[in-house]
């Protein structure tokens, strides 16, 4: 007859077995490839100077096991003119793709998730949490 440290053995081996293999699935593989759609405005009082933009993003393999690098670019007149690249791994706590941007003038966090083929994101300021960038995009055969 089983003891109650055995089914509670067995409760914690089947919720850690769970979440391993969840984490699992988010490999770089979903990441991949690349993505076109659209990086839109959330919040104008937080930021006020955002625009609008049509997006297309190019995921690689990463210089560390684990990560990707995403090169951004942005549609401008039809053209398309680079924004810089960023370095994502997966974040189980935040259940996404993330990538931490620090400049002089402002410090964000950068959160995708790949639902299918759709790539959803959020750009949001930190210390403060205000979300100011919603991220669509498809992926390009």
């Amino acid at each position: 007859m089983p003891t109650v440290l055995t089914r509670c053995a067995c409760v914690w081996l089947v919720l850690n077995v769970g979440a391993v293999s969840f984490a699992s699935q988010h490999t770089i593989d979903e990441l991949r490839g690349t993505w076109r759609g659209t990086s839109k405005c959330a919040d104008l009082v937080a930021a006020p100077a955002c625009q609008d933009e049509t997006v297309v993003y190019e995921f690689r393999n990463g210089d560390k096991a684990g990560t990707v690098i995403m090169a951004a670019d942005k549609i401008v007149n039809g053209d398309r003119v680079p924004m810089g690249e960023l370095t994502f791994a997966y974040d189980a706590a935040l259940a996404c793709w993330r990538s931490d941007f620090e400049s002089p003038r402002l410090k964000s966090r950068w959160c995708f998730t790949v639902e299918g083929k759709i790539l959803k994101g959020t750009a949001t300021l930190l210390p403060g949490n205000q979300v100011v960038r919603r991220v669509n995009a498809a992926r390009v055969p």
